[in-house]
């Protein structure tokens, strides 16, 4: 069995390959959240659409050493600088149990965090072709999205693409969400410490 560290590895190896035979200045740098569980399904979304931006897939793994913290914001900031780097849009992958992922959360909470220097990540939340764009969302996106087009909702939840052309549309909406003006953000909820349900 491939352990998470190294899987994790293996995707951003992979997501370099497609990335790379294309040179477009105007891509987005996306952070890429998703479960382990769904590792085929998201490769294939990155064979499909990653030439359209550039991936970063390595996320909180076992072996980081800020698991282990009480911190919560120590924590979120360690996410933040270590895995999202210098992603400004957050594409949250939904398969069956994304929802309930502890690592997903955290992933999620750092996009949402606002620091001094840096804006917020849009985050752009999809369901995986498998679930027929229907999926349960996590409950940190639930207090972000509001329905589609509400100008509150910090979080844009969007149909799997058909197109690479619609999904860079998705992409720059969620880059948009970045600044806009009177979106209510909610990152107070506690972070998971568990993948339980």
């Amino acid at each position: 069995m491939i352990k998470p560290r190294n899987l994790a590895l293996l995707m951003q190896r992979h997501a370099d390959l497609i990335s790379t035979t294309r040179h477009d200045p105007t891509r987005l740098t996306c952070f890429v959240s998703y479960h382990d569980a769904d590792f085929g399904e998201v490769e294939s979304f990155i064979r499909r659409f990653g030439e359209e931006f550039v991936p970063r897939c390595i996320g909180v793994t076992p072996q980081d050493t800020f698991v282990g913290s009480l911190d919560e914001h120590y924590i979120k900031s360690c996410v933040r600088e270590e895995c999202l780097g210098d992603s400004t849009v957050t594409i949250v992958l939904l398969g069956q149990e994304t929802w309930h992922q502890m690592f997903v959360d955290w992933e999620i909470a750092a996009s949402l965090l606002e620091g001094p220097t840096r804006s917020r990540n849009g985050i752009l939340v999809m369901p995986l072709a498998s679930m027929s764009n229907r999926a349960t969302l996590p409950e940190r996106i639930r207090d972000n999205f509001f329905g589609p087009g509400d100008e509150k909702s910090s979080v844009i939840y969007e149909s799997y693409p058909t197109t690479r052309e619609s999904f860079r549309a998705k992409l720059d909406r969620a880059h948009a969400s970045r600044s806009r003006a009177g979106a209510a953000v909610n990152n107070t909820r506690p972070l998971r410490r568990t993948d339980s349900p």
